[in-house]
């Protein structure tokens, strides 16, 4: 309906239509005929041309008015697209444990931030399951976590690599009998403990000791109890958590151990009252990813937090 306006609000603005001509670089037979084609399909008439300079018609004042508004729409949509292009202007949505939410995403967020200051950051901070369904929902837009997500319906963007380790009392006496086994946490932090594996068999070793463990709907909580079940080994579950930090407060505490990733080591504030060990079994390997659903739009935005990640790592 308001296709061409631009001749039209050229001849309004300069009242002539000679002078809209030149302003335009058209002659003025084509910018005539174009206006009249305007008025032909609208079936009114703009300008009333027997005046000089040439008058609205009381229908081509309201024209002019919804024309000068739509013009308006139009240039701030073109200012935002160019906000966004240069990621001037936009938002990311992400999810993360409340390991990852307090510990590892804000420094990560820092990092974006300081190259690009306008882009808003939203941080949720949830159980994993709670987690996965908002970014099925597209309330998220990145997901940062241990737990594995179907490659036919999720993409992925490999963080980091880490191990469970169990986390002991250091005053459970069982430590004195696995000395050879300890983690030091220079150790832990540098990746040179990698020989270090405590052989399954020695879980029998913990069978008078309380455990805290995660839920089973929790990655780190389902892999605990499948390294167990392949030592053949029942635990003597006192505590039941849904967050890994909660467990390893309860072990620093001195009360249970915990099954706790590699991760957390790195950016907790650590307490000497905890002795480490790594386990020798495939299940306490595994790799945090930020993950993303494959069929929603990736904006500008969310690209650039993925590329910060991709150099970061390299």
């Amino acid at each position: 309906m308001f296709h061409g306006k631009e001749y039209v609000l050229t001849v309004f603005e300069e009242q002539s239509f000679s002078k809209a001509s030149e302003k335009m670089f058209v002659s003025q037979p084509s910018l005539s005929a174009n206006v009249k084609r305007i008025e032909k399909r609208l079936g009114h008439d703009i300008f009333d041309r027997s005046t000089i300079p040439i008058k609205l018609t009381e229908f081509g004042v309201e024209y002019i008015r919804n024309a000068k508004e739509i013009q308006r729409i139009e240039a701030d949509f073109q200012q935002y697209i160019s906000k966004v292009d240069n990621l001037q202007y936009g938002r990311i949505a992400i999810g993360g444990t409340s390991l990852f939410a307090s510990m590892v995403l804000p420094k990560l967020m820092a990092k974006f931030n300081a190259i690009y200051p306008e882009i808003q950051i939203d941080l949720f901070e949830e159980t994993s399951s709670k987690l996965i369904d908002l970014l099925h929902e597209g309330e998220i837009d990145l997901l940062l976590d241990n737990t594995f997500l179907d490659s036919r319906y999720y993409d992925h963007f490999p963080f980091v690599n880490e191990s469970l380790l169990l986390a002991v009392p250091e005053k459970f006496e069982v430590n004195g009998l696995l000395k050879d086994y300890q983690l030091s946490l220079k150790d832990i932090k540098n990746h040179s403990s990698d020989l270090i594996n405590l052989p399954l068999t020695y879980l029998k070793e913990f069978k008078h000791t309380p455990f805290v463990f995660l839920k089973v709907t929790n990655d780190t909580g389902s892999r605990a109890r499948a390294i167990c079940q392949e030592a053949h080994f029942v635990p003597n579950i006192a505590f039941e958590v849904e967050q890994q930090l909660t467990a390893y407060n309860i072990s620093s505490s001195g009360i249970a151990i915990s099954f706790i990733g590699e991760a957390l080591i790195h950016y907790i504030n650590h307490k000497d009252q905890v002795k480490y060990y790594r386990l020798e079994s495939e299940n306490a390997k595994r790799p945090v990813n930020f993950y993303w659903k494959k069929d929603r739009y990736q904006s500008k935005a969310v690209e650039a937090f993925l590329e910060l990640l991709k150099k970061n790592k390299n």
